[in-house]
């Protein structure tokens, strides 16, 4: 599979152009119902809905953006296997603002700094390529982990939509959070400078604990 690459790491994580020869490996992912309940997915997709998804993002360049995440399997010879996709979504001028997305399918790219690694990347592309003034993100109350994810690349908590998402059965809060410029640079210029991700504090992890109700 030869991919084109926008994008490396300092870890093991590249952004890449998102091709048509990625969709039978995500459409396992997106159509596994548990896999995909922390986020606004909703199966089932097909074949030809992931086609011409992927086929619609060349008349959508400058209002959605999106890569395939890479993960390095031999530093020496550079190769790489896609794990998932993260992109930047519903952009808007003048304001310069927009929205983030992502899947990570592969269920051994969990857990293990690639998400976080990938979004650097794509706050990257957001700020310092797009030219984005600032970036929001919503999560459902439940889904510590991808909270979790936001705070460390810099992501501020700013409220919650009450019983806002069907869930189950039932309805669950929806929480909101933004991101500047001003507040993501420090955490790449330190990323840059070390080649370490960033972590979540100990604070954080307590008012993580508090807005998503984790243990």
């Amino acid at each position: 599979m030869k991919h084109i690459i926008a994008y490396e790491g300092k870890d093991k994580v590249a952004l890449a152009l998102m091709q048509e020869q990625y969709v039978p490996l995500f459409l396992p992912w997106v159509n596994w119902r548990i896999g995909v309940e922390g986020t606004l997915q909703r199966p089932p997709y097909s074949l030809n809905q992931g086609i011409e998804w992927v086929r619609s993002l060349d008349k959508a360049k400058g209002d959605h953006e999106v890569f395939a995440v890479l993960v390095r399997t031999n530093a020496t010879k550079k190769s790489y296997r896609y794990v998932g996709h993260m992109g930047i979504h519903r952009l808007k001028w003048p304001d310069g603002i927009a929205g983030t997305g992502s899947i990570l399918g592969a269920a051994d790219a969990q857990g293990k700094g690639i998400g976080t690694e990938a979004k650097l990347l794509i706050l990257y592309h957001a700020f310092m390529v797009m030219g984005v003034r600032k970036l929001t993100s919503k999560v459902k109350s439940f889904n510590a982990q991808s909270a979790g994810h936001l705070i460390k690349c810099g992501y501020t908590f700013v409220g919650r939509y009450k019983n806002h998402q069907f869930h189950q059965g039932e309805y669950v809060d929806e929480l909101l959070f933004e991101l500047l410029r001003e507040d993501w640079e420090p955490i790449w210029n330190e990323y840059q400078k070390t080649g370490i991700l960033p972590r979540l504090t100990d604070r954080q992890r307590t008012d993580l604990k508090k807005m998503t109700g984790a243990s």
